[in-house]
């Protein structure tokens, strides 16, 4: 008699983290009171609330419901000069989108990360802040943190950025939202549309002149308190999406998940390997769009390629679809993913390597892999996660589908984005015989 594991039943994930990010760095954009439900508790989160909070921003959580809390702004012009370094923890989110926040304030901040952060590329975003005349300086590795940020009166300017970021188009809004004359920031293609769906939400005056392009003028005055619910993060939603697709007899329902149309390639890829996804109760929450979910078993999923110009609609979601594609009927291709090797760890090699020690049948090129899938992937190995939250996370999932597990390197890393992450999974797993 063989034990096989399913998942079933309905779950809310936590809040959106993207969303939460902007939710608390925006307020500074008010003088009054923001109230944000939903927020994620990621640790990722808390390091922008603490760097808020440096620059001058009361907030105070609420005491009998979890992710609710107050936000108190004395205004764009009363930030005040922090005090110590802003330590953005592993948060790229923080550092990149609040460099854009401060450039235009007239005082010095100093912004620094764990050591993971302090690998990751940040020129992508100082270099535009200093065209629009902030002064950037770094105190080791050129383009890497710590560095500083030195603000001014800015001058606004045309960016036509070549890579689909949503990170760095927030960061240049943000400083173009204090800059003398017309800022546009304009993408190559769809990326997520947090930070302007945010904006029409808080009242933030805004003109899109073309597709994927955005002008933004100098505020005029500051904004008024506003409310937000923020939605399930799809992001979080992912790993138990592909669980689902891939382990009989599965049968789930994520509820109020965000499916914001540049988040979406986990849903998009899923559905055209066959998986049976339902959208189900679809409405707008807050100014954005939030369904649930219904993921069940199907049988066994097809390949697909997942090109370059969809990869920014869920690059974070590559590695949990690389599962669905080893397994997969065929072949699962990724391409235009150069971008996966520089977050928390390179996480190009390390899936792939991940992928190969279980027995999967890959094969790396520059900026992807092509998998040639099959019908079962032993496991009963090792299964490193550099410290990066979506590979222990990703690791978890393997240890269910493998008839052989996975010995995860560490979890720890996990509460990086979604503390509870394996007390939500054992939730949903269900023991077949």
């Amino acid at each position: 008699m063989t034990t096989e594991t399913s998942l079933h039943g309905s779950l809310a994930v936590p809040g959106d983290k993207s969303i939460s990010h902007r939710a608390l760095i925006f307020s500074a954009l008010c003088k009054g009171r923001v109230t944000i439900t939903g927020l994620s508790p990621a640790e990722d989160c808390q390091s922008s609330a603490h760097c808020m909070t440096a620059l001058g921003l009361t907030i105070t959580p609420d005491a009998n419901e979890a992710g609710r809390l107050t936000v108190d702004s004395p205004g764009l012009d009363a930030l005040t000069a922090p005090k110590s370094v802003l330590d953005a923890g592993n948060s790229g989110t923080t550092i990149r989108v609040m460099s854009g926040l401060v450039a235009g304030r007239p005082f010095i901040s100093k912004f620094d990360g764990d050591q993971s952060l302090r690998k990751r590329p940040m020129s992508r975003v100082l270099d535009l802040l200093a065209q629009m005349g902030a002064t950037v300086s770094f105190e080791a590795k050129q383009g890497c943190a710590p560095f500083s940020v030195t603000g001014t009166q800015l001058t606004g300017k045309h960016f036509d950025l070549p890579v689909a970021s949503a990170q760095v188009q927030t960061a240049l809004l943000l400083a173009g939202l204090q800059a003398e004359g017309s800022t546009v920031v304009s993408l190559p293609q769809i990326a997520r549309d947090h930070t302007l769906r945010m904006f029409r939400h808080m009242g933030v005056p805004f003109a899109e002149p073309s597709a994927n392009s955005v002008r933004v003028e100098k505020l005029q005055k500051m904004l008024d308190g506003f409310s937000i619910d923020v939605p399930a993060d799809i992001s979080s939603a992912a790993f138990f999406m592909v669980g689902a697709a891939c382990l009989k007899d599965s049968d789930i329902t994520l509820k109020n998940c965000g499916v914001n149309p540049g988040r979406t390639l986990v849903i998009d890829v899923l559905q055209r390997m066959g998986a049976n996804i339902e959208i189900l109760n679809a409405r707008e929450v807050s100014g954005e769009p939030v369904a649930d979910i219904r993921v069940r078993y199907a049988g066994r999923l097809q390949g697909t390629t997942i090109f370059g110009d969809e990869v920014a609609s869920g690059v974070d979601e590559i590695p949990i679809l690389s599962i669905a594609g080893a397994l997969c009927e065929g072949q699962f291709v990724v391409e235009g993913a150069g971008e996966l090797r520089h977050k928390e760890s390179d996480r190009l090699t390390a899936i792939t390597t991940n992928l190969r020690n279980i027995g999967a049948d890959v094969q790396d090129s520059e900026d992807g892999f092509t998998l040639k899938g099959q019908a079962k992937l032993p496991g009963n190995c090792e299964w490193a996660t550099h410290l990066d939250h979506r590979l222990a996370m990703t690791g978890l999932i393997v240890n269910l589908i493998c008839p052989g597990g996975v010995r995860l390197q560490e979890t720890d890393s996990i509460k990086i984005s979604y503390p509870t992450f394996q007390q939500d999974l054992d939730q949903l797993t269900r023991q077949l015989v």
